[in-house]
């Protein structure tokens, strides 16, 4: 049975809204100046004993009243009152001990000053807001919306809802600005396109990142295939020891083509700055003003510069020809990335890249050499299935907005759950 609200006017149609609230009938409606109060009373004559989880019929009286708040009506805050009903086990009660079990309607939520329905409406409504702007809106306390959040929403990943965890990916947010206090952030992608958050972890430190992989279960684990990530031992040495020992995970770690880039695109804007310092000591000030505003041609691509920028940025290499020589050697590398190559094929262009590099007498790639030859094989391993972190930096986006957001989350449970709230709060309670 579900009841409903009825508004009648002598002279209009009568109005019925109904209150979704199955098991109860109503008994009276109060118009008070904070709002509607209903006081019902339940119609479901049992309930499931709490010792022993039989059904049991014999009632033995009531409880004390109760109150929890509605969804508004018409704009007014409702309240519903009721004493809940209480019933008699007769299969676990003794002579010395009654088992008394008192009855939990459909519509009610466990410790809540709020009905269930009622607290979806608040889950739906923090979806990419604040605790404090719904609290607001609500017109209810901060830990009453707190303790929304932390009742219904898990905090930790529900295995059972993940079908595989072919490519995942791991990343890290700062939790504080400048503390260098970092949480790693483990994502996956699934074959649909959707990102889908794992666990936030309170650091990046191997052991805490091995201990998830670790607790993973076994039937999950065996279906990882590629783990995208940054050039930060922790995560790799994590991954190499949590799935190196079981051979039926064969594992390919990849290192982003986006983290090496920032590589060796800051390898060329390092020579930029140096000759721009050089051509301020030497050229006239008039012909220097000239140049001021070739950093960012410098930075892009020369397919994604128009005609005229390219004419200015050929000037700019008049003046700075080991500059020139450093951006086609970026562009060449840039390249290789772009091509659709196997991994033995990409080995042999970053192997002539590196001698064409050496030929050049050029020093400004020798570190990036160095990390290229150091992570060679989680490099290559892009070219396998061309998996990047692109997901994961897009996700990372989002962190960073719901902090900025909410002026910093702290705690790591509240970060997961704002986050999976974000991403499925639609889904679920829309």
């Amino acid at each position: 049975m579900s009841t409903s609200l009825c508004f009648a006017n002598s002279a209009e149609p009568t109005l019925y809204i109904p209150l979704e609230l199955p098991g109860v009938e109503i008994v009276s409606v109060k118009m008070a100046a904070d709002g509607y109060h209903i006081t019902v009373r339940s119609v479901v004559k049992h309930t499931q004993c709490r010792s022993c989880g039989r059904e049991i019929t014999r009632s033995h009286g009531y409880g004390d009243p109760s109150t929890v708040q509605h969804l508004p009506v018409l704009g007014h805050p409702t309240y519903i009152t009721f004493r809940p009903k209480r019933f008699l086990c007769p299969h676990c009660s003794t002579p010395e001990r009654k088992v008394i079990t008192t009855q939990l309607l459909s519509w009610q939520a466990l410790r809540s000053p709020l009905t269930c329905i009622y607290e979806e409406h608040v889950l739906l409504q923090l979806v990419n807001s604040t605790i404090t702007d719904v609290s607001r809106k609500e017109q209810l306390s901060y830990d009453t919306v707190l303790g929304v959040l932390e009742r219904r929403i898990n905090a930790a990943v529900d295995w059972e809802e993940i079908q595989d965890l072919e490519v995942i990916g791991i990343d890290e947010v700062a939790r504080r600005k400048g503390h260098r206090d970092f949480l790693a952030i483990i994502t996956t992608h699934t074959a649909a396109g959707k990102t889908q958050l794992l666990t936030v972890l309170p650091d990046r430190k191997k052991a805490t990142v091995k201990a998830f992989f670790d607790s993973m279960p076994p039937r999950l684990r065996h279906t990882v295939r590629t783990v995208c990530t940054d050039m930060w031992e922790g995560y790799v040495n994590a991954v190499h020891e949590s799935c190196d020992p079981d051979p039926e995970c064969q594992v390919a770690i990849v290192i982003d083509r986006f983290h090496v880039a920032k590589q060796y695109y800051k390898a060329a804007d390092n020579l930029r700055k140096q000759e721009m310092k050089r051509l301020k000591q030497q050229l006239p000030k008039a012909q220097y003003q000239e140049l001021r505003g070739v950093m960012w041609l410098f930075r892009r691509r020369k397919k994604a510069l128009a005609a005229e920028e390219q004419i200015r940025l050929e000037r700019f290499f008049q003046y700075a020809p080991r500059l020139q020589l450093a951006y086609q050697l970026r562009e060449q590398l840039t390249q290789i990335f772009d091509t659709l190559l196997s991994p033995a094929e990409a080995a042999s262009k970053f192997e002539t890249w590196c001698q064409a590099v050496r030929d050049s007498g050029l020093n400004c790639f020798n570190r990036f050499i160095t990390t290229l030859h150091n992570w060679w094989n989680e490099i290559l391993n892009y070219f396998r299935q061309r998996h990047n972190s692109g997901f994961v930096e897009g996700f990372n986006n989002k962190v960073k907005v719901l902090k900025r957001r909410c002026y910093g989350i702290l705690n790591v449970t509240h970060l997961f759950q704002r986050l999976y709230l974000d991403l499925e709060g639609y889904r679920l309670f829309a």
